[in-house]
C-alpha cells in the first residue's frame, strides 16, 4: 500500500501544479481517491488471504496432518510430461511397494530424483495443500524407463493405476502395474 500511496502523491502533487481549472484539480482528487482505494483494497485481500493460510497451517501444526514419504531406492520408471500435466514417477521400494507420485511440484532438477529423498504433504482445513515439499539427501539418479506418449495415457487412465495426485504407496512391483495397463 505504501507504494501505491507514495505514488499517488507524487502524480498528484505534479498533476496539481500543472492544472489550471478547477474541474481538472476535482478530476485530480478522484482519481487520487480511487488509486488509494485500489491499494486498500489489495493490501486488505492480501492479508485476509495470509490469516486464512496462517490458520490452516496452525491447524496442520495442531491436528498432525502432514504426510511424510520416506524414499530409499534407485529403481523409478518417469512418466514423461506431454503438455502441462507435469512429470510423474514411479519408485521401487523396499518391501515390495510402489510410490507412485507427480504433478507440476516434482520436475527433475539438480538434486531430484535422488536414490534417497522425501516428499511432505500438508493438507489444510478444506483439503487443499498447504503444503509440499521435496527434500533430497542421496545421489541424483537416472530412471530405469522412461515412459510417454500414449503409453503413458494408458497407465495414467488405467482404474488399478495408484493415483499419482495423492502421494500413494500400494503393495506390489511397477511392472505388475505395466502389465495391468497394457492389456
Amino acid at each position: 500500500m505504501f507504494f501505491w500511496t507514495l505514488l499517488v502523491f507524487v502524480v498528484g502533487t505534479f498533476a496539481y501544479f500543472k492544472m489550471d481549472s478547477t474541474s481538472k484539480v476535482l478530476l485530480l482528487v478522484a482519481t487520487v481517491v480511487i488509486y488509494i482505494g485500489i491499494g486498500a483494497w489489495v493490501t486488505g485481500k492480501e492479508y485476509l488471504k495470509q490469516q486464512k493460510e496462517r490458520k490452516s497451517i496452525a491447524f496442520l501444526k495442531n491436528k498432525n496432518l502432514v504426510t511424510v514419504v520416506e524414499v530409499n531406492s534407485d529403481l523409478y520408471y518417469e512418466l514423461k510430461e506431454h503438455e502441462d500435466e507435469g512429470v510423474h514417477y514411479l519408485f521401487q521400494l523396499p518391501d515390495n511397494k510402489v510410490f507412485s507420485f507427480g504433478g507440476q511440484d516434482f520436475y527433475p532438477n539438480r538434486k531430484f530424483p535422488s536414490d534417497k529423498f522425501e516428499v511432505v504433504e500438508g493438507r489444510g482445513l478444506n483439503n487443499e495443500i498447504l503444503l509440499l515439499e521435496t527434500f533430497s539427501y542421496g545421489k541424483k539418479i537416472k530412471p530405469t524407463r522412461v515412459i510417454a506418449g500414449q503409453e503413458k495415457w494408458n497407465l495414467l487412465n488405467n482404474s488399478n493405476y495408484p493415483d499419482p495426485e495423492k502421494l500413494t504407496v500400494v503393495d506390489g512391483r511397477i511392472e505388475d502395474y505395466l502389465q495391468v495397463a497394457a492389456t
